[in-house]
């Protein structure tokens, strides 16, 4: 299931998608996802979608295209979440990492 994530990472995964493809009902899924990954379907997706963001940036794209590509609503979603996630912005990681 964690490949499947990977390969859909900047698309929209429904947990229902998900439980279905295992035959299995979503509070199940949910349960049995958390228990052999360590993190709920939805914070692992979404890790997922910011390591290929962190591919992006390392590429120099412009943060708005990143951050449409991604499936963000806008460049200020995109930096809420990127920061939740990696702890800093996206602007500041880049630059740490190009410099």
């Amino acid at each position: 299931m964690t490949d499947y994530l990977e390969e859909h990472a900047l698309g929209a995964v429904r947990l229902q998608d998900l439980a279905d493809l295992v035959g299995l009902s979503q509070s199940h899924f949910s349960r049995a996802f958390k228990a052999a990954t360590g993190l709920p379907p939805h914070q692992w997706h979404m890790q997922a979608r910011i390591r290929r963001v962190q591919t992006m940036l390392s590429d120099g794209l412009p943060l708005n295209h990143i951050a449409a590509s991604a499936g963000f609503a806008d460049q200020a979603h995109f930096t809420r979440v990127f920061r939740r996630v990696v702890g800093v912005t996206p602007a500041v990681w880049r630059r740490e990492r190009l410099s």
